[in-house]
């Protein structure tokens, strides 16, 4: 791959991950709107954008990690030396890489910050990872194989998306084994961590607790926004409240969701003020806030990354949408758009859940 062509490669990527407010977003889905990837077997490496199953994670003993998993979306990732893995890129639209930055003796994982490292794009360490390994650009849906024959801890990063927190930790151990949990090395895991979305309460406009397992048993869809926000933002309100009317109109069982970006401006009392302005039934969209660290949990789950702008410029955030099952589990993404209340309509047809009256 050309630089110019690395560029534009890294200018797209970045621009369908991130919408300043002073934009509309975009269009169309993410992976094509058929859900997570297949998780990669015990001898593979998926990579991909940091968001929902790929998603962001407050690691108990690393720290904050995400954007690549292993056996069944495992974020810190574990293997025996001697053996080769493939890693695999899960986009369809995206080029990821996976680079080596440094070494470390243990946890937490002290990654530098994306200012102060600079990550090839073109392949380094004859596919043997150690210190200085990149993967080289792979391109949507590539694959390359790498030999773990050096023990040790690795920082690793995407030489395209580290900056959005695409960023993890590969223990090459003895004993180590693949899987949920990626044990054992340093604070070696016995049992899968509980998933703290389950645990974060938000407050809805009624000033009503709930948490995200408390939706469970209908769809939902979940957006995140800032009241303050003057473009992006808008446009999802005005299409939730959209689409909000023709589910309620329809009679179909589904709920949807909007979490504040900022809690701190953006109180349960502004979220209730913005509810009544566009007059949301609680029954089919809730507009949520609730304690910074709660929401703050919210939004690791999902891999929503809010950078606040520098003075007199705007926030830059993620503009994605998650439509979950009737079980949580994440059934398709989508970026705002002037078409985003069809295309939610649409879904929650799909799964054939009509509101008993």
């Amino acid at each position: 791959m050309t630089p110019k062509r690395v560029a534009a490669a890294f200018a797209a990527a970045v621009a369908a991950a991130v919408s300043a407010c002073t934009n509309g977003g975009g269009l169309g889905t993410i992976g094509g709107g058929g859900g997570s990837p297949s998780p990669p077997p015990a001898t593979g490496i998926g990579v991909g954008i940091p968001t929902a199953r790929m998603g962001v994670e407050n690691d108990p003993v690393w720290g904050t990690v995400g954007g690549y998993t292993q056996n069944k979306t495992s974020q810190v990732l574990a293997f025996a030396p001697g053996v080769t893995i493939t890693i695999t890129n899960f986009s369809k639209t995206t080029p990821h890489t996976l680079n080596v930055i440094s070494q470390t003796k243990g946890p937490p994982a002290h990654f530098p910050s994306s200012g102060s490292v600079s990550l090839p794009f073109s392949p380094r360490g004859n596919g043997v990872l150690g210190i200085g390994f990149a993967s080289g650009a792979l391109n949507a849906g590539a694959s390359v194989k790498v030999k773990l024959s050096k023990p040790g801890i690795y920082l690793i990063g995407c030489a395209f998306h580290y900056g959005l927190g695409m960023r993890d930790v590969i223990q090459v151990v003895a004993g180590a084994t693949p899987g949920p949990t990626a044990s054992p090395g340093p604070g070696g895991y016995s049992q899968r961590r509980p998933d703290p979305i389950g645990q974060a309460h938000l407050i809805d406009q009624q000033g009503r607790a709930f948490t995200m397992q408390a939706l469970h048993g209908k769809p939902v869809v979940v957006t995140f926004i800032s009241a303050h926000c003057t473009d992006a933002c808008p446009l999802i309100n005005a299409q939730f409240s959209d689409a909000a009317q023709r589910l309620r109109h329809d009679g179909v069982a589904a709920q949807l969701l909007t979490v504040t970006l900022d809690p701190r401006r953006d109180t349960p009392r502004v979220m209730r003020a913005l509810a009544q302005r566009f007059s949301a039934d609680p029954h089919y969209w809730l507009l949520a806030s609730g304690t910074p660290e709660n929401v703050a949990a919210v939004m690791r789950r999902f891999g929503v990354i809010s950078v606040e702008g520098r003075p007199g410029e705007s926030e830059r955030h993620t503009t994605f949408v998650y439509l979950l099952d009737a079980q949580g589990r994440l059934a398709q993404t989508m970026l705002a758009s002037t078409a985003l209340s069809d295309a939610i309509v649409d879904a929650l047809r799909g799964h054939k859940e009509v509101a008993q009256r």
